[in-house]
């Protein structure tokens, strides 16, 4: 193993074992090296692919997610092609069902008995997935996948033109519905420069990014995990919302 890829794999590892905060003592008490030895490799970024996998195995981490974490974060994203893109906006059962398997990891047994679906319908689903090119059919059904992380629409893209708004209001009536169990900022409406206004832009952009790539850290880190679905809407008008609403009737 080459010096920089360790020191990449390694500076990931120490980060999710720090997440699942297990210490050298408890991960030492399984291995079949003593702790000193574990806080040598450590210390070094020096370690045999055999006790990578060995660490990996203990500590139940998936090394396939080890290598994804330790890539950069613009290679942990991907988006649609606009074709495929199309197809989806227009035929979102298909990507609800990719949602299901691609980013909740569900079996295809497992979409068969929660959504009913018949052996036939699923081979449906995965291979017209083959045919948009987002992953290959493999013997037994098992699918390889071509995309890799998070997914990020394309910006006004046919999928935000046709499902935007019915996501938006959909949320909102979340919000109603849930208003003791989430926070939601109050509608409001102020004055700043443009730059101002660029800035508070590129604020909310980094924000989203932060809690996209912890989502993402989360999701490899623990796979077994008890997760709490979130759904989030935040924009920023150059408009005043309360200007377009005011209505003044003749009496």
């Amino acid at each position: 193993m080459s010096e920089m890829k360790a020191s990449e794999l390694m500076g990931t590892l120490k980060k999710v074992l720090k997440a699942k905060k297990l210490t050298y003592k408890a991960l030492g008490e399984k291995l079949s090296f003593s702790e000193g030895t574990l806080k040598n490799i450590f210390h070094h970024n020096n370690i045999s692919i055999e006790r990578l996998f060995e660490i990996c195995e203990v500590a139940e981490i998936n090394f396939q997610d080890l290598i994804r974490m330790s890539s950069r974060a613009k290679e942990d994203e991907f988006s649609f092609s606009l074709n495929q893109e199309e197809f989806f906006a227009d035929h979102p059962e298909y990507y609800f069902f990719f949602r299901e398997v691609f980013f909740q990891r569900k079996s295809l047994k497992q979409l068969e008995r929660e959504f009913s679906l018949s052996e036939k319908s699923v081979l449906k689903y995965i291979l017209t997935l083959e045919k948009l090119g987002l992953c290959d059919v493999l013997p037994g059904n098992n699918l390889r996948w071509n995309v890799n992380g998070k997914l990020r629409w394309i910006k006004n893209g046919p999928w935000n033109k046709k499902h935007l708004k019915s996501y938006v209001q959909r949320t909102l009536s979340l919000i109603q519905e849930n208003r003791e169990n989430c926070y939601n900022s109050q509608i409001g409406h102020f004055s700043i420069s443009q730059k101002t206004y660029e800035d508070f832009k590129e604020e909310l952009r980094r924000l989203e990014d932060k809690y996209r790539e912890i989502a993402f850290q989360d999701h490899m880190m623990n796979r077994k995990g008890n997760f709490i679905p979130v759904s989030y809407n935040f924009s920023v008008i150059d408009d005043d919302i309360f200007d377009i609403m005011t209505e003044i009737p003749n009496l």
